[in-house]
């Protein structure tokens, strides 16, 4: 599983972390992040009619695939969304939705920091590396 780019998008709609493992390509992949916030919604407000959040709903699955990514969704309870985009084609469901739930853990770790200012970018070296390990193992 190959992680190109990983988004943390905050509950109004604003980008709080983006990383990007190719720096060339970076406005394609911010491109295809903002594409992924309308598949949020489409596939929140249908879950939202079938059944209540749970852990198992937080991941959200494919969004969409592009013709050389595929692109996967998490959201949180609190509404805060993260996007993975894979350069893999054969990812399965599984091994994506257990990484992007460690994502999850690092960013409770990171709200949860008393000098952390709600709604502005992360900007943490602690919070890098955490992503930077989560992607390289």
């Amino acid at each position: 599983m190959i992680v190109v780019s990983l988004a943390i998008v905050g509950q109004k709609n604003n980008p709080l972390y983006i990383y990007c493992s190719e720096p060339e390509n970076k406005r394609k992949f911010e491109y295809i992040i903002h594409r992924s916030l309308d598949f949020f919604e489409e596939k929140v407000n249908s879950n939202s009619s079938k059944e209540t959040k749970s852990q198992q709903s937080l991941f959200l699955g494919l969004l969409f695939p592009t013709e050389t990514y595929r692109v996967f969704g998490y959201i949180t309870n609190t509404n805060y969304k993260l996007i993975c985009i894979l350069n893999d084609l054969t990812s399965k469901n599984e091994e994506v939705s257990k990484l992007l739930r460690s994502f999850h853990h690092l960013l409770i770790q990171a709200l949860c920091n008393p000098f952390y200012i709600t709604d502005e970018p992360i900007d943490s070296e602690k919070f890098h590396n955490g992503v930077l390990e989560k992607i390289l193992n």
